[in-house]
């Protein structure tokens, strides 16, 4: 089980490498609690933070509009900031929130506004 909880320690320090030196809670969490799952989460989010047809940026960009449309107000702010630390403006991350919205309805903002006044409010700082 040490061997395990080691390699987590290891991938979750990389994909924070990967996000611009940021780790989510949630991910340190389940690094805690669930090792194995922590470095498999690594492994899969390698087509996030690489560019591909896709530039790494824009990939954060939907991923935050789908987690908002999925009503996760904790990976709204983790998946706006590593978009920002990838590149995204103010005016992008709304834009990429105006396409949640459409397609998954007003409560989706309802669910965003902590993450994203929380990234604003650091942003301004």
């Amino acid at each position: 089980m040490e061997e395990i909880r080691k390699k987590a320690e290891e991938d979750v320090k990389e994909l924070g490498c990967d996000m611009g030196g940021y780790v989510p809670e949630t991910l340190t969490c389940i690094k805690k609690h669930h090792p194995g799952l922590a470095s498999l989460i690594r492994d899969m989010d390698q087509v996030m933070v690489r560019d591909g047809a896709l530039d790494k940026k824009t990939k954060r960009l939907i991923a935050m509009a789908c987690v908002a449309v999925r009503m996760c107000d904790d990976c709204v702010y983790a998946q706006a900031k590593v978009a920002k630390n990838f590149g995204a403006s103010k005016d992008e991350i709304i834009e990429a929130m105006n396409v949640a919205v459409l397609t998954g309805g007003v409560p989706t903002w309802s669910v965003a506004k902590h993450g994203i006044e929380k990234l604003f409010n650091e942003w301004d700082e």
